[in-house]
């Protein structure tokens, strides 16, 4: 039994919370079948870098004999490739349900390996995204299949992926990121759809995945909205009159119509508050290309969508959004702090500056988050 569990019972024990009786039939209980979890995720995170040592390794070896092999012989071993590690799947399912969900997760990668290298072998015409585009639609598949989570972290990966790379392909030559606002926010966007996942009369695994992957996308996500727009006004507006009116119209409608969707899947009615993040990004891709508007501005808004995103998981009852969330304040502190204050103050005063916000800063948002963090273990049932 693990000693945080054995402490805890002396305390709730000297408590009055569990008598001593009570207290033993927990200890007997944890120490008969409380390693079973524990050794599960070991597991889990063992097949996990497992499978990617084992497709890095059949890749490496395909890549160093590619050159001596005949194109039907290089048809036949990227077929061979996805239909091994498949089946190999197939085989597992009926004694690891976690060995066969790496297998599978290999077989979906090494799919997308396939279609590259087929791609390279046939001689097709170049268009990296209609590549993603199949590989989706594999994962797709995959997932309507096996039902499995690692299937759907593919999916919830390459769709966006196909799409920022269909938008990006159609830009015109030197364009850079001046177009490509529409698209960033309509990642940020999927990624708070994403983190609405978890519901609170639903918790599967899959939709647990999508939640992870939301709060790990949406604060670079939530930045990229301002690198988007990291140029000049003029530069906007030449880059914008070149893309034309129609294509901006429908990227601007895909980077709003599908995470409304995904949302709706996930959440139904509560996909309205997807309307707030709208509304932020909206605002943060107006403030940010107009000079005379001013940083402060901008660091108010990261640190506005950083409150609603704490208020979101409260409401709710998310503690991975609220952790998110206090992180986003800190970020947004900072960033002020390095942009508009460090230069001002000198190199002494500004280093001691960023002590002071790190010690007592940290712990103001401790606090915070800890008292936030209790507030929803009470309202939990």
């Amino acid at each position: 039994m693990k000693g945080s569990l054995q402490s805890a019972l002396e305390r709730w024990t000297a408590a009055g919370l569990v008598d001593a009786a009570q207290a033993d039939r927990i200890r007997g209980w944890e120490t008969a079948h409380g390693g079973e979890r524990g050794g599960s995720h070991l597991a889990i995170l063992a097949f996990a870098f497992g499978g990617l040592l084992l497709v890095a390794g059949v890749l490496l070896f395909v890549a160093a004999n590619w050159d001596s092999l005949a194109p039907g012989a290089r048809f036949a071993l990227v077929l061979a490739m996805i239909a091994v590690f498949h089946a190999g799947g197939a085989v597992a399912s009926r004694s690891s349900a976690a060995l066969a969900a790496t297998l599978h997760a290999a077989g979906t990668g090494a799919l997308g390996a396939g279609i590259y290298l087929s791609g390279q072998i046939f001689h097709m015409a170049e268009h990296w995204p209609g590549a993603l585009m199949l590989w989706s639609i594999g994962a797709a598949l995959a997932w309507g299949l096996l039902r499995q989570w690692p299937q759907m972290l593919w999916l919830a990966v390459l769709a966006p992926a196909w799409l920022w790379g269909e938008w990006f392909e159609a830009q015109p030559p030197m364009a850079g990121w001046r177009g490509m606002d529409a698209m960033t926010l309509g990642l940020f966007l999927l990624a708070c759809a994403y983190l609405m996942a978890s519901a609170p009369e639903a918790r599967e695994p899959w939709r647990r995945t999508l939640t992870w992957l939301g709060a790990i996308a949406i604060i670079p996500a939530a930045a990229a909205i301002a690198w988007s727009d990291f140029a000049s006004l003029q530069a906007l507006d030449e880059a914008r009159a070149e893309l034309g009116t129609r294509g901006r119209m429908m990227a601007w409608s895909l980077a709003i119509v599908i995470p409304a969707g995904v949302a709706w899947i996930l959440r139904e009615r509560e996909a309205a508050w997807i309307a707030v993040a709208v509304a932020w990004g909206l605002a943060l891709l107006w403030v940010n290309p107009r000079p005379d508007s001013g940083e402060l501005l901008l660091w108010l808004l990261y640190a506005l969508g950083a409150v609603l995103l704490v208020l979101w998981g409260i409401r709710d009852g998310q503690r991975l959004a609220v952790n998110v969330g206090v992180l986003a304040i800190a970020f947004a502190v900072l960033g002020f702090y390095f942009s508009s204050l460090y230069d001002k103050l000198g190199r002494a005063l500004g280093l001691i500056g960023v002590g002071v916000i790190f010690i007592g800063g940290g712990w103001l948002l401790e606090r915070a988050r800890r008292r936030l963090l209790g507030r929803i273990a009470k309202a939990s049932p």
